[in-house]
């Protein structure tokens, strides 16, 4: 073996074996439990968060509720349950969509003049489903109908 040959082993080498070290540790992890692809449940039990929903006409209504380790989809579909609201949605590619809210016997729908229901936890837009974003304790979870 000449030593340029042996340079290039030395330099792949060098590359691979981090390469296998980092997969080995992210695999370790994996089986460990460490690293998941589930979203964070949150251990506590009974999670309190205010529920507010901005229906984009000035009306507006906000309930404290107490749900056991739940999403923001499952504190809408609790504040449903209350009487206040009526939720219709449908289950898309694994996620749920909210599709309308009726309110004071008013339908706000999706969609219907550019205007789309979106959710907020603590003031920041949320980037997935509600049902993939777990609710922590005192979490303010804002639904608004906003025009898009």
């Amino acid at each position: 073996m000449n030593s340029n040959s042996k340079n290039q082993v030395i330099y792949i080498s060098k590359i691979i074996i981090p390469i296998f070290i980092i997969i080995g540790l992210f695999l370790g992890g994996v089986n460990a439990g460490i690293i998941t692809f589930e979203p964070p449940k949150n251990l506590t039990g009974e999670i309190t968060a205010t529920i507010k929903i901005e229906f984009g006409d000035g009306t507006n209504f906000s309930r404290v509720i107490t749900v056991d380790n739940s999403t923001v989809f499952d504190f809408l579909l609790e504040l449903e349950k209350t009487g206040d609201i009526i939720v219709e949605s449908k289950e898309t590619s694994g996620s749920y969509e909210i599709e309308s809210i009726i309110y004071n016997d008013k339908e706000y729908v999706h969609g219907e003049e550019n205007n789309w229901w979106l959710f907020y936890i603590n003031g920041q837009f949320a980037m997935d489903s509600a049902d993939k974003v777990y609710v922590n304790n005192n979490d303010l979870i804002e639904w608004n109908y906003e025009k898009f």
